[in-house]
């Protein structure tokens, strides 16, 4: 009976679908696998698909809807595509003839393709695999499996090991041939499709992350020669600070900051790269991990080669990318201490500024009451002398002598408090 549930968050089914987003390709011995890994970035997607449209078009399959992984049966082959965000990885799977080929490698899925279909996908070609599996002999040794199929790859660099629970046995040489495909060799002894899909998705996947891991060291080993510059100029800049040199603060703080610049600019275009082959580094460990291997007498195994070869790359990555943190994090920190002298003094010559301003409005202060004093002794002197007049004028009209001394210091006192007082009155309201 089916009950009516609560309303659906629009996302669940996609995020429940990710538990199924990487199913394994179930393969049952013997086939022939090929991995091609593109280096494509979201924006090729869309190439991506209309090539994959012109393939379905060419066997008349319907085109499936646009998805990151899709796999389809084309009779002859079966192909899976997952779309990542810096690879397209192309997996063709088909059914050798290896007892009318005297060349294991020769029945290819590849030459089943449309002609031209191949050389046109999208991006530039990192990864090219090509896988052989087969059943494993009865009551052969993995030492004379190696022994009788060697032959197939460089003995140089051959490296062999058993791999899975199942001890199965997996030969590659890790070498670009002629054609432009490595090998591998698989003999196992599984029993389930499922698990051999499992082991061979796991060396995929390990093939193809060992060289997206590698994408960062051409550009670490490039930055290990420009590093050691920006540096020494850090260095050079730090002692100017801290000895003083003569150099103007201001000047010092424009160096800083082209070189904060060019170094922000250099974390920022290798921070992804840099953290990406981080991540890959770590994949590719873990598929060794899960293959559980176990050495064949004599031979290299396939992990003993790849951990002597990529702990270097990895810790080189490391140290670069550890290397132009510390120094961005260096250059931020002296940047932060020149502007905190600079700010020092900037405020040291604002305090000098306001001390001299203060001087000047002292003197001003004084000048202005001196100058007050000046005009009520002016006021006092003009109106005291103008008063004797009037006064004598009208002691004459009215008969009367009047001493002009007199009136002068009588009138000269109140004159001149009556002046201080008004100027006084007028000053508080000027303040207020």
């Amino acid at each position: 009976m089916r009950y009516p549930l609560p309303s659906e968050f629009a996302m669940r089914s996609r995020l429940n679908d990710e538990l199924h987003a990487h199913p394994y390709e179930p393969l049952n011995p013997p086939e022939h696998v090929v991995s091609i890994a593109m280096l494509t970035g979201e924006e090729q997607h869309d190439q991506v698909d209309a090539h994959l449209a012109s393939l379905c078009e060419h066997f008349d399959k319907q085109t499936p809807k646009e998805s990151i992984r899709w796999r389809m049966d084309f009779g002859s082959f079966r192909m899976k595509v997952e779309k990542h965000q810096e690879f397209t990885r192309y997996k063709l799977v088909s059914k050798p003839d290896t007892k009318a080929q005297d060349d294991l490698f020769s029945d290819s899925p590849l030459a089943l393709l449309p002609e031209g279909w191949l050389a046109a996908l999208p991006g530039e070609m990192l990864v090219a695999v090509d896988i052989v599996i087969l059943p494993y002999p009865d009551n052969a040794s993995p030492r004379q499996l190696v022994d009788e199929y060697s032959g197939y790859f460089d003995a140089t660099t051959l490296t062999a090991s058993q791999v899975g629970r199942s001890s199965n046995v997996a030969f590659t040489d890790f070498q670009i041939r002629d054609d432009g495909m490595s090998r591998l060799l698989v003999f196992t002894k599984a029993k389930l499709p499922s698990q051999i899909g499992r082991l061979t998705h796991r060396l995929i996947e390990m093939e193809t992350y060992r060289m997206m891991a590698f994408l960062a060291v051409p550009e670490a080993r490039r930055l290990l020669k420009e590093l050691p510059l920006a540096d020494a100029r850090l260095t050079q800049l730090t002692r100017a600070i801290s000895d003083g040199e003569g150099v103007d603060d201001e000047a010092l703080m424009h160096q800083l900051t082209t070189l904060a610049a060019s170094v922000e600019n250099l974390v920022a275009t290798h921070y992804r790269r840099f953290s990406a082959t981080q991540a890959y580094f770590s994949l590719v460990f873990k598929r060794l991990n899960e293959l559980h291997e176990e050495p064949i007498e004599t031979m290299p195994t396939i992990g003993g080669i790849l951990e002597r070869r990529l702990e270097p790359a990895r810790d080189t990555c490391d140290s670069v990318s550890h290397w132009l943190t510390q120094l961005a994090t260096r250059v931020s920190k002296t940047t932060q201490l020149l502007r905190t002298r600079i700010d020092v003094q900037h405020e040291k010559q604002n305090q000098e500024m306001l001390a001299a301003m203060n001087r000047r409005f002292q003197l001003q202060l004084r000048l202005q009451q001196a100058a007050e004093l000046l005009s009520i002794a002016i006021f006092t002197y003009y109106t005291v002398n103008l008063l004797d007049y009037v006064c004598q004028e009208l002691a004459l009209l009215a008969g009367i002598p009047l001493e002009s001394l007199l009136v002068k210091s009588v009138a000269a006192p109140v004159l001149a408090l009556s002046a201080f007082l008004l100027m006084r009155r007028l000053r508080s309201k000027r303040d207020i």
